[in-house]
């Protein structure tokens, strides 16, 4: 261990004794504390000058990482907070967007099957097409005006936090009415409740959660990092989740996500 890093840790012994003063005039008591009053721990710091668990990080690795955003509890478990910016982050209206766009192409495949099946012409094929052409878009408007009423009743935004361990990853996006500030301070309650103060605090943070989802790593099967986006996709076989980080903690999100997951390969780099 570089004792670099732990600049205060180490046993500190008491200054050597030193008599003062000439001719052999020594201090009363030979320089010792009156009635044997010595410090506690014989002049020793608490643990012997050494932090709590030997000084050494969990499990033997390196010390956990710590940003201003990224704090590690005591539970080995990493938290923060992340505000999603709905109008200049476009990840959720393009995600929105493509499953929608899916499900109206798979809708417009059917008609075209059924009317080939019925033996209708080409001229049907194109007066359908057309129509679809039409429908798409008027669902497209539909849904800007959508997006925009659904960002405007979150604030613009909406908050996230994220517990991140070893086994997998949490994520709870919280009511419109929590703000960011709020949010922060949680992120203390969150980790007392590793600890096991329950209750009711722990009913105070699950009211204050909209949506709350688990993503397991071993069941992850590929990683997705959006750098300019903040946004790290992680697939499981049915369900697709999205972690976002700040600039200066997205490598260190994106690298621990990916080496934790056995399964999951990458998908691309951006």
């Amino acid at each position: 261990m570089n004792n670099q890093s732990y600049p205060n840790y180490g046993p500190q012994m008491p200054p050597p004794y030193q008599p003062t003063g000439g001719n052999g005039a020594y201090p009363p008591n030979g320089g010792y504390p009156p009635n044997g009053a010595y410090p506690p721990n014989n002049g020793y710091p608490p643990n012997n000058g050494y932090p709590p668990n030997g000084g050494y990080p969990l499990n033997g690795g390196s010390p956990p990482y710590q940003s201003r955003n990224i704090q590690c509890g005591p539970d080995g478990v990493y938290r923060w907070v992340y505000e999603v910016p709905l109008m200049s982050n476009p990840v959720v209206f393009v995600t929105v967007f493509k499953a929608l766009g899916i499900t109206f192409a798979i809708l417009a495949l059917i008609f075209v099957i059924i009317n080939l099946a019925n033996g209708e012409g080409w001229e049907a094929l194109l007066f359908m097409g057309k129509l679809m052409l039409i429908i798409g878009g008027i669902f497209i408007v539909l849904f800007l005006l959508s997006y925009l009423i659904f960002a405007a009743i979150n604030g613009w935004k909406y908050v996230m936090i994220f517990e991140m361990g070893q086994e997998g990853i949490l994520l709870r996006q919280l009511n419109r009415q929590v703000k960011r500030a709020k949010a922060i301070a949680m992120l203390a309650v969150i980790a007392g409740l590793a600890g096991g103060n329950r209750g009711a605090v722990s009913a105070g943070v699950l009211s204050a959660t909209h949506q709350e989802m688990y993503c397991e790593f071993g069941s992850v099967r590929s990683v997705k990092p959006k750098r300019g986006w903040h946004t790290i996709k992680v697939r499981e076989m049915l369900t697709h989740h999205q972690v976002y980080a700040a600039d200066e903690d997205f490598d260190f999100v994106f690298q621990f996500i990916l080496s934790h997951c056995p399964k999951a390969g990458l998908s691309a780099r951006s």
